[in-house]
C-alpha cells in the first residue's frame, strides 16, 4: 500500500477548469505569415542556388579552354614561331610570322619571281634612199 500511495503523490491533479481554445483568427493569421515566410525564403534560397551554379558553370567550363584545344594552340604557335624547310625539294622554307611581316611591308610581293627587262634593242639603221638610175 505504501508503494500505491508513493506513486500517487507523483501524479498531478487534473485541473479544475478547462484552457480556452485558441483563436481561430490569430492561429490562421501565424499560419498565413509563416507559410508565405517560408515560401520567400525558399525562392531567396534558389536564387542564391542559381546564381552561384551559373557562376560555377562560367569559371569552370567557359572560362576555362579543354586540355585538347590549349595544347591545339600551343603548337600552333609553336609552328607560327619556327624555321624551317617546309619543301626542300622545291625550296620552300617556313619563317618565323613576325619576319614574314615584316618582309610584307617592306615589299608587298616578295615571292614575285624577279625579271629584269630585256635591254632595248639598237634602233635599225636608217634605210639607204632609193634611188634610180634615169637610162
Amino acid at each position: 500500500m505504501a508503494k500505491e500511495r508513493a506513486l500517487s503523490e507523483h501524479e498531478h491533479p487534473d485541473p479544475e477548469f478547462d484552457a480556452p481554445d485558441p483563436d481561430a483568427m490569430t492561429t490562421a493569421t501565424v499560419g498565413i505569415v509563416g507559410t508565405i515566410l517560408v515560401i520567400v525564403v525558399v525562392f531567396f534560397v534558389q536564387g542564391l542556388y542559381e546564381s552561384v551554379n551559373r557562376s560555377e558553370f562560367q569559371r569552370k567550363v567557359v572560362n576555362e579552354a579543354p586540355a585538347e584545344l590549349r595544347n591545339l594552340r600551343a603548337a600552333q604557335l609553336t609552328r607560327l614561331h619556327a624555321t624551317g624547310w617546309v619543301d626542300r625539294k622545291n625550296g620552300f622554307v617556313a619563317i618565323p610570322i613576325e619576319k614574314a611581316m615584316e618582309l610584307l611591308a617592306v615589299d608587298p610581293n616578295p615571292a614575285a619571281p624577279i625579271i629584269l627587262p630585256e635591254p632595248a634593242a639598237p634602233p635599225p639603221p636608217p634605210a639607204a634612199p632609193d634611188v634610180k638610175k634615169q637610162p
